[in-house]
């Protein structure tokens, strides 16, 4: 192999790395990462039951899957403590995971910074639509969600 041919080589074995570094940092992050949701099995009228309020008052937020690997991230409304919204716990730009912030009042998007109101309305981009909310209800202690967008 002479010298040409070599360098040719390299500079081309050199590029496609690069490329694909640029590449995989523009795609979906998260995705291939499985959050384990504990699963609810109990149902009444098209309603799951996700928890208690003392579970929700003690982590801030509820997340579960329901039938059919649907997913339902249950947190309060931060003016109103007695509001409490079930959401779909995916990222409206790029599918990715979403999850309560460190500060506990806002939900947040690892891969690319999107933030959420905990009604769901988009704070922040790059997301540009809401997360789907579905229907929540309080029977005693008890909190139920069905996951037909409300």
């Amino acid at each position: 192999m002479n010298r040409r041919k070599l360098l040719s080589w390299l500079t081309l074995s050199g590029i496609s790395g690069l490329l694909s570094v640029v590449i995989g940092a523009c795609t979906k992050q998260g995705s291939n990462q499985e959050i384990a949701i504990p699963k609810t099995e109990t149902s009444q009228n098209g309603f799951f039951k996700v928890g208690n309020l003392e579970d929700l008052d003690e982590t801030g937020r509820l997340l579960k899957t329901l039938e059919g690997d649907k997913k339902v991230l249950v947190v309060r409304d931060a003016n109103q403590s007695e509001t409490l919204y079930a959401l779909n716990p995916t990222c409206t730009h790029q599918g990715c995971p979403v999850d309560l912030g460190e500060d506990s009042k806002d939900i947040f998007c690892p891969c690319h910074g999107s933030t959420y109101k905990a009604d769901g309305t988009v704070i922040k981009g790059p997301a540009s639509r809401p997360l789907e909310n579905y229907q929540v209800k309080v029977e005693g202690n008890a909190i139920w969600v069905n996951p037909t967008v409300a």
